[in-house]
């Protein structure tokens, strides 16, 4: 069980630096599977290119992202777990389009104790833009890393 913060003065230092942009693109496949995730069930696109998607296509623009999916904040805790993730868009994003993702840590949060013992809350920020630099899309999504050993089975403190 973790006594003391694993919130160094290294780790926080982290907080706010983005990653390099990299290119995603709106693909059929990227938005079948993630309609698939959303709906429990094969989901047919028939937008062409150019065309809008639905929102949800966003989600298999996550999935081909960069490696570090928390703006480079290192696995602390063996466990982790997605907790919360929210969409906001300028636009509607297109078939077959090409964006610049660029991905930072917004912050890092810890707790002492519950159901899930000590635990690590990591918000990361990705911010989609086109290939003229305007925002068409954002997501922010917050993971919590924890070790399943050091939870309470009555969740308390």
């Amino acid at each position: 069980m973790v006594e003391e913060s694993l919130l160094t003065p290294e780790v926080r230092a982290l907080i706010g630096k983005e990653d390099t942009p990299f290119l995603v693109r709106v693909t059929r496949r990227g938005t079948e599977r993630a309609a698939e995730v959303y709906f429990g069930k094969p989901v047919k696109i028939d937008a062409q290119p150019g065309e809008d998607v639905p929102g949800y296509a966003i989600a298999g623009l996550e999935s081909s992202a960069a490696p570090d999916s928390a703006g480079g904040f290192p696995p602390l805790m063996p466990n982790s777990v997605l907790v919360s993730n929210e969409w906001l868009f300028e636009r509607p994003l297109q078939m077959d389009e090409e964006l610049f993702a660029v991905r930072r840590l917004a912050d890092v949060t810890e707790r002492f104790g519950g159901q899930f013992g000590y635990a690590l809350n990591v918000r990361s920020e990705t911010v989609y833009r086109d290939t003229d630099g305007k925002t068409v899309a954002s997501s922010v999504a917050t993971l919590m890393q924890y070790d399943a050993k050091s939870a309470r089975k009555d969740g308390e403190s």
